[in-house]
């Protein structure tokens, strides 16, 4: 039996791991003619994220989203307008979270676990997400890598997070549907759980995640059954 105490603090990634990005790949994908379109935009927009760590200029994610949404267009020889983009981008404050989602995030606070939130989007977007997704209750904190003006992932978002809940990276959870999400994690002492959606993996160069799941239910399922009363 683990004691209550022992539980880890959840953290979670949002954009694919929570929500449901199938509008925004639609929009993206109709906007650049390409039914690569979203792949090589958010390929783009992860590339540059990690630019911006790297040369100290930092935009929020929005900012470079737009801007990589343009570059994306440039490399495909399509002409798109801002407000094209614009309208295309703005998908991405509606989104709906996946159906298995409710139900996990609810057995899990059922249960004593403390959940928080780890995004690259700035706190506006996050907030407007999380409320539109009917997901707010569940979080005890929203945290957004705008207030260290560092993108995941960078150890020091993490390390930073790690602070801002009073805990030590080891006893942090990063839960997430992205390889390299969970290879920054991991490289920064937290503890690391996969979400399989569909279409994504695990990056095989870094450490091997410690729990893996289908879906966050599945997830809940799990860790409840390991860290119990």
């Amino acid at each position: 039996m683990t004691s209550k105490k022992n539980k880890p603090v959840l953290v979670f990634d949002v954009n694919e791991t929570l929500l449901d990005m199938t509008p925004l790949k639609k929009s993206v994908n109709a906007l650049l003619d390409n039914e690569q379109g979203f792949r090589i935009w958010f390929g783009m927009l992860l590339h540059y994220s990690i630019v911006s760590n790297s040369i100290d200029a930092y935009y929020d994610f929005g900012t470079i989203a737009g801007a990589t949404l343009s570059m994306a267009a440039t490399s495909l020889h399509i002409k798109v307008s801002e407000d094209e983009i614009k309208a295309a981008l703005s998908k991405i404050q509606t989104l709906q979270a996946y159906p298995d989602v409710e139900k996990g995030l609810k057995l899990l606070k059922d249960h004593g676990f403390r959940l928080i939130t780890l995004t690259n989007s700035p706190p506006h977007a996050l907030k407007q997400q999380l409320i539109n997704s009917n997901l707010t209750d569940f979080f005890e904190q929203a945290l957004s890598i705008d207030s260290l003006k560092k993108y995941k992932p960078e150890a020091a978002t993490y390390l930073w997070a790690a602070k801002e809940l009073a805990v030590q990276p080891k006893d942090m959870l990063m839960i997430a549907a992205h390889g390299w999400d969970l290879a920054g994690a991991s490289h920064a002492g937290l503890k690391t759980c996969f979400i399989a959606r569909e279409g994504q993996s695990v990056y095989t160069l870094s450490n091997k995640p410690d729990f893996e799941a289908k879906d966050i239910l599945a997830m809940a399922e799990q860790l409840v059954a390991i860290y119990k009363d």
